[in-house]
Formats: C-alpha cells, sequence, structure tokens
C-alpha cells in the first residue's frame, strides 16, 4: 500500500485521532512506515509514547 492508500483507509481514524489509543496509533504508525512514509510513522510513535505516558494531543 502506498501512503495515500493509508490515508483513504484511515481517514475515519485520523479524523477521531484524538479518540484512538496507543496501541491503535502504534498499529498506524507500523503501517504508514512499511509504507514508506517515516515522518508520519514518526509522528504517529511521538503520540502513542504521548498517550502512554498519560498525555493527550
Amino acid at each position: 500500500m502506498t501512503p495515500d492508500d493509508l490515508d483513504e483507509l484511515f481517514c475515519l481514524l485520523i479524523v477521531h485521532i484524538d479518540q484512538l489509543d496507543s496501541g491503535a496509533l502504534d498499529l498506524m504508525a507500523e503501517a504508514y512506515d512499511h509504507a514508506g512514509d517515516v515522518d508520519t510513522a514518526r509522528g504517529l510513535w511521538e503520540l502513542a509514547d504521548r498517550r502512554r505516558d498519560g498525555g493527550s494531543l
């Protein structure tokens, strides 16, 4: 899949990203990393880490 394919696939999740837990964010990050979009993956992993630390967006 390409990063654009992932954007389309995850569009409903992205709209509600503030409601996702760290596991969901990690899963999305892995998919973007695998598709070659390391910047999006890094941002999602950072969000996941903040969630694990008890933070929010």
